[in-house]
């Protein structure tokens, strides 16, 4: 059982670390953006095929990204300046969330997650993922190293570094950036497709005001 266990929660870590770069691919999203026109387009061939999976509640929601529209845990996330948080477009959140339940399966219903964008002077400077685990028993490194290891399945490198006090993972990987954390239990991924120094300056900015 001991086995079985480990076994579960080191799935679990590379599935939020593959969650991430099935999320943001490299350039644009090209993994998830197809999966997402499939559930947001009314194509007939979609709805003819799979009418029980869709689900129009989900579309219908006000809440940006989460998988759970009651519980969004990057609602008390806060930044420093010169960096401010705003909500995704819907179509960029629905992206999110479509590869979030695609890369989890059955277990994403264990999950909340919260997808914000941060911007400076009016540009996006990157993306930041809170996912909070309510009913999940792993935390600390073991979450933090699992989900860089997981960012890095497809090759990459994975660097510790310790900002603000905390340990960091940054991830690179298919000409991006993840930068990973803890906030309390809430696994926090700042998500920069343009260079490292973006993602670490986010990341500190976020681990500074927190």
């Amino acid at each position: 059982m001991t086995s079985l266990s480990a076994l579960r929660k080191t799935s679990v870590a590379l599935l939020i670390g593959a969650f991430a770069l099935s999320a943001c691919g490299g350039g644009g999203t090209p993994t998830a953006a197809p999966s997402t026109a499939a559930v947001t387009t009314p194509a007939p061939t979609v709805a003819a095929t799979t009418p029980a999976t869709t689900e129009p509640p989900a579309a219908e929601t006000d809440a940006p990204a989460t998988l759970d529209p009651a519980v969004d845990p990057a609602d008390d996330l806060e930044i420093d300046a010169p960096y401010t948080f705003r909500a995704l477009d819907e179509a960029i959140a629905q992206i999110f969330v479509t590869a979030m339940k695609s890369s989890l399966g059955e277990m994403a219903d264990v999950f909340q997650i919260g997808v914000r964008e941060a911007v400076r002077d009016g540009e996006s400077a990157a993306y930041v993922i809170v996912m909070r685990f309510p009913d999940l028993p792993i935390a600390g490194k073991a979450l933090l190293d699992g989900a860089a290891e997981g960012a890095t399945q497809s090759g990459g490198t994975v660097e510790k570094r310790t900002i603000a006090g905390n340990d960091v993972r940054v991830v690179e990987t298919q000409g991006q950036t993840i930068v990973i954390s803890l906030l309390d239990d809430d696994l926090v991924m700042v998500i920069s497709l343009t260079s490292k120094s973006v993602g670490i300056n986010v990341a500190t900015a976020i681990l500074e005001a927190n």
